[in-house]
């Protein structure tokens, strides 16, 4: 199916369902897209700035079970796996980018309790062995050490991930381009935005192939 296909409120009905997760990540809606909507709606644009996935063409999205701890204690990341349902996404905000607090036994146990990806407001390490298990994983850094399994930060709670608030049960999604995260309570009236966008794009580059200036378009003069 396209995202044309895919209408907002069909895929709010079975959001939770991982058939329909998989529906969405197979859609033409980009965190670009969303980060559009969520400005459009909101008012703000929905970003983790500087996180970036550590592979190439990963695309996520889910509802966020959140972590928050010091960068040197990664055995609270271990407790937010755990208390991660399938299918949601795993949101870690650290206090800096040193050490890192996730890496490749962290991926194959979250990978195996059907976690969709990690989003890291921090650092990660052992890429490749994260790149050859093919979970998707996307960090503000990379680095080489890590801390102890000290488990003294907290799972589910708010974090303040720059200028982006993500609340536990939030919608996040991950691709290339980066991560954004829209508030559930306004999920409905972004995703119906991010199509209302989509088709917006489609009828813009349908008039320039027909030869229209893209100045024209936006009623910009030259």
């Amino acid at each position: 199916m396209t995202g044309k296909e895919l209408s907002a409120e069909s895929l709010l009905k079975n959001f939770s369902a991982e058939l329909a997760r998989s529906k969405l990540c197979n859609s033409r809606v980009t965190t670009s897209n969303l980060s559009d909507a969520m400005r459009h709606v909101a008012g703000e644009n929905g970003v983790l700035t500087g996180v970036k996935p550590v592979k190439e063409g990963i695309k996520i999205m889910g509802t966020a079970t959140t972590v928050e701890t010091a960068s040197d204690d990664w055995g609270t990341v271990i407790k937010g796996i755990y208390s991660s349902k399938r299918g949601d996404v795993l949101v870690i905000k650290c206090d800096n980018d040193d050490p890192a607090v996730w890496g490749e036994l962290a991926s194959s146990t979250a990978q195996k309790r059907g976690i969709i990806g990690t989003v890291i407001y921090g650092s990660a390490r052992d890429i490749s062995g994260i790149k050859n298990l093919n979970y998707p994983v996307f960090s503000r850094n990379i680095i080489p050490n890590a801390g102890d399994a000290k488990a003294e930060g907290y799972v589910n709670v708010p974090l303040n991930c720059g200028e982006t608030l993500v609340n536990p049960g939030d919608f996040i999604m991950g691709d290339e381009c980066g991560v954004v995260c829209v508030p559930h309570q306004i999920l409905e009236e972004v995703f119906k935005e991010a199509f209302s966008i989509l088709d917006n794009e489609d009828e813009i580059v349908a008039k320039i192939k027909k030869g229209s200036s893209f100045l024209e378009i936006l009623g910009i003069d030259k």
